[in-house]
């Protein structure tokens, strides 16, 4: 996974919400008029895989008599009192009900809540498959360590209510707690370690994590970064220390002022790359990698400002990670090179029409989480272009002024897509209904094709004529025309709104090339033969044949059946290679676990691909070493629609190595391993497109049409 930044999400609220939403609470999304403050003690026992809590809260204001918590279902309840007396509850699968009495529903209540739990999701230590981040992992305590989210209900969460905190976490010996806020100290007692927090940043949600950590600070320019790394870690701490330091002054100064008390990266024992208030999550074998600090790291500090700081209000859908992409992953790009800024723009396009299907898609405005790759697709690919485009349809000033005006009104509130239009509809001083009414709300993406394109030559030089058409429904969108001449490049705009714009560019010079949109400022929808088969083309499919080689013997299965997982291949048929027919393949992508023996197979792999039971050559080089491993995805040379991909292993062994790291390589063609380190990687050349054509050289003596 070398040069591939690890996907990151913003837990804050996401697990909260969903979870509320479950237990029937509604204003559980839309916190109102009460507010509560925890004065909360945790004690840790991770050889139960437990936790004894108590909670004071007081409650002001709370409303219609009637206070709702949400706890683990998993919850036993020892005492429930108001004001220091025992007071009757119900609690049933996860939701705790308190009836106030008359003169308590409009005067500040003290709760007390004191409380038993068990959190035992099991942490994988080597998933198979990465689409979900999260790994279904809500809460786990163990001796390796503890990890709590917002929605997991390790506290008592109050429904319709903004909530601070004062936290204690009471762990073994060395065991350092870490959350959102600010750390008031670290304490030794006897065979213990307590932990003090304050929040004062009335959060939706707090998730806890807790280890052997070794605390490491540095303060810069006003600003604070820690970082809670395992001893085996320890010296990353500089590092990041400087990388955190160094992003949060350029955000700092982008967006305004730094949120929260500092920033933290704390490791977790399992792999993770999760961000909330003020810091981010992640496996200790992630943050070894060299680019992290450069990639995900940004990443997961630019949602300190979105999502974070300002709030998403998700039941109009998800924006901050699109934004945080944009700003963070994308800008780095930019700032890199105009070519790497294209080539980031170029894999949006790819990664969406590869794995979105037009049956499969849904608007922006009904996106919450990534779960898969179609929902990252959307979530991040298609919403990073969309402000891309918002960018350029406002332009430079107004973008900017437009996000800080944003931050500075929404600062831990909640802001929704109609809110983000606003204040870019301020900043523009102009209506943008048309922009987010067809790139937000309603799902698709601008289709185009040229047609009838041509070249005539006048007495003064040469007219390009031809039309654009756009496939329902259309969009409204200036596009850029980039004629390549024998004087060099002619540029045009063209504004499209329905289906046929007709276009006319004189130059008086001899055309050679016209291109669409040739440096992908917009979001559309590429058609098969302009995007090369890729790693991702793989995982976007709906059917696969699997073809287990006869050679790989007993083991072939495994490998396909570990294999297919990884990649998240769900309609899979797996066929022994002596079963397997070429031409009776039928209607599927194919993908072969091993090299064939049938003459038939190998005809269906790229020519320039060089291989043998024993070795392959590929990118340019050899390998014939026992831990060396060969991936490829082609066009099927009979089916243009369908793709043959190449799991080539030259042992057992090696295939184990490098089967869950291949998914991570989405946008290449051809990948090569040697005892599970990347040495090669490449992407197929396209030559094909409906949105360029090519014309040979003027012959001589030439007469076309008078312009």
């Amino acid at each position: 996974m070398r040069g591939q930044p690890i996907p990151l999400i913003c837990f804050a609220l996401n697990c909260l919400l969903v979870w509320a939403g479950m237990h029937g609470i509604a204003g559980a999304t839309m916190p109102t008029g009460s507010m509560a403050h925890h004065d909360l003690t945790i004690r840790l026992f991770p050889e139960k895989s437990e936790l004894e809590g108590r909670d004071l809260i007081r409650i002001q204001r709370p409303e219609k008599g009637t206070v709702h918590l949400l706890l683990s279902p998993r919850t036993r309840i020892h005492s429930v009192r108001i004001d220091g007396h025992d007071h009757p509850y119900s609690f049933n699968r996860g939701r705790m009900t308190v009836n106030l009495d008359r003169s308590q529903s409009t005067l500040n209540v003290d709760l007390s809540i004191e409380y038993t739990c068990r959190f035992d999701d099991p942490a994988p230590v080597r998933p198979v498959n990465t689409d979900n981040p999260g790994f279904g992992v809500s809460g786990t305590i163990s001796t390796s360590g503890t990890f709590l989210l917002s929605g997991a209900g390790w506290y008592p969460h109050v429904a319709d209510a903004r909530q601070s905190f004062g936290l204690t976490v009471d762990g073994p010996d060395d065991t350092v707690a870490v959350t959102a806020g600010r750390l008031l100290g670290i304490d030794r007692r006897g065979a213990r370690t307590v932990s003090r927090w304050r929040i004062d940043n009335h959060l939706e949600g707090l998730s806890l994590s807790a280890g052997p950590y070794v605390v490491e600070k540095r303060i810069q320019n006003g600003l604070t970064a820690t970082t809670y790394l395992f001893p085996g870690n320890q010296a990353l701490a500089p590092r990041y220390l400087e990388a955190s330091l160094r992003h949060l002054k350029r955000y700092n100064d982008l967006f305004g002022a730094y949120p929260f008390d500092g920033f933290a990266v704390v490791e977790n024992f399992f792999p993770t790359g999760y961000g909330f208030p003020g810091y981010t999550l992640m496996g200790g074998r992630v943050l070894q990698l060299p680019f992290i600090p450069e990639t995900s790291l940004s990443h997961e500090i630019v949602h300190s400002w979105w999502g974070n700081g300002v709030l998403v209000d998700a039941a109009s859908g998800n924006w901050c990670e699109g934004l945080t992409s944009y700003t963070a992953d994308y800008l780095i790009k930019e700032q890199a090179s105009s070519r790497a800024a294209v080539d980031y723009r170029r894999q949006a396009l790819r990664n969406y029409a590869t794995l979105v299907s037009p049956a499969a898609d849904f608007p922006l405005s009904r996106f919450r989480s990534r779960t898969d790759p179609v929902t990252k697709a959307v979530g991040y690919d298609k919403s990073t272009m969309v402000f891309h485009m918002l960018r350029r349809e406002v332009g430079e000033d107004a973008f900017w002024a437009s996000l800080r005006h944003l931050y500075g009104q929404f600062r831990f509130k909640h802001a929704s897509w109609k809110d983000l239009q606003e204040r870019f509809e301020a900043q523009a001083g102009r209506p943008l209904d048309t922009f987010f009414r067809q790139w937000v709300y309603r799902p698709g993406a601008l289709q185009i094709r040229l047609e009838n394109v041509r070249p005539v030559e006048g007495r003064q030089g040469w007219r390009t004529v031809g039309r654009l058409v756009q496939q329902s429904p259309f969009y409204d969108v200036t596009l850029e025309l980039a004629l390549d001449t024998d004087e060099g490049p002619v540029g045009r705009s063209i504004h499209l709104s329905d289906r046929l714009t007709e276009f006319e560019i004189i130059t008086p010079a001899y055309p050679r090339s016209l291109t669409a949109d040739p440096d992908h400022h917009l979001f559309r929808r590429l058609i098969p033969e302009e995007m090369p088969p890729t790693v991702n083309t793989l995982k976007g499919s709906t059917t696969v044949a699997v073809v287990i080689a006869d050679r790989l013997g007993q083991s072939g299965e495994a490998i396909a059946l570990r294999f297919s997982e990884a990649m998240g291949l769900d309609n899979v048929r797996m066929v022994r290679e002596a079963d397997f027919i070429a031409a009776k393949a039928g209607e599927s992508n194919l993908l072969f676990v091993g090299l064939p023996g049938q003459p038939e197979a190998l005809r269906l792999f790229p020519r320039n691909l060089k291989l043998t039971p024993e070795a392959f050559d590929a990118g340019g080089r050899h390998f014939d070493g026992s831990g060396d491993v060969l991936f490829a995805v082609n066009r099927h040379p009979d089916r243009s629609g369908d793709i043959v991909a190449l799991l080539h292993p030259l042992s057992v062994e090696a295939a184990d190595q490098t089967a869950l790291k291949i998914p991570h390589y989405g946008r290449y063609s051809y990948l090569g391993f040697s005892d599970g380190s990347n040495r090669i990687k490449g992407t197929w050349a396209v030559n094909d497109s409906p949105v360029m054509v090519r014309w040979h050289p003027v012959p001589p003596n030439h007469q076309g049409d008078p312009p």
